[in-house]
């Protein structure tokens, strides 16, 4: 558990640095400000999703379901953010730069989305395979204990 930890810090890290240095010449307290909105949003649609793919899992118990969650919406929220802020950021950046017209802005909105909406079935996807395992495992070790 501990390297999970290690491990999704090491990713957020990576992903704060990178939106960092994308956000170009803006404010520190506006770069600080983006980081931390992005990451609650980035949070907040983590959560829906995971709750979205654990409505047909069977946990054993509410202490395992809540270790389950917390960990990979952990995971996965530093992994989205390392994902789609990085490009936000850029294009935010390239907006307030004026180094793009609004057409190339607007096209490079619609493939973040676009992007964003595959990445939704895909992530669902995985996460409630993630939890089935999860689960699979536990109930193996369970049942070799017995």
């Amino acid at each position: 558990m501990t390297l999970i930890i290690i491990g999704a810090i090491f990713v957020f890290l990576i992903s704060i640095v990178w939106v960092w240095h994308n956000l170009g010449n803006i404010e520190r307290p506006k770069k600080v400000a983006f980081i931390l909105v992005g990451l609650c949003i980035t949070y907040f649609i983590t959560m829906i999703l995971y709750n979205i793919a654990s409505t047909d899992v069977a946990y054993p118990s509410e202490e395992i379901r809540k270790i389950v969650s917390n960990t990979l919406i952990l995971i996965f929220t530093g992994l989205n953010a390392l994902i789609f802020l990085p490009l936000i950021a850029n294009l935010l950046d390239n907006i307030l730069e004026e180094e793009i017209e609004n057409k190339q802005a607007k096209r490079r909105i619609i493939v973040i989305m676009v992007i964003f909406v595959i990445c939704v079935f895909v992530e669902k996807g995985y996460l409630k395979d993630t939890q089935e395992g999860i689960i699979s495992m536990y109930n193996e070790v369970q049942n070799a204990e017995k």
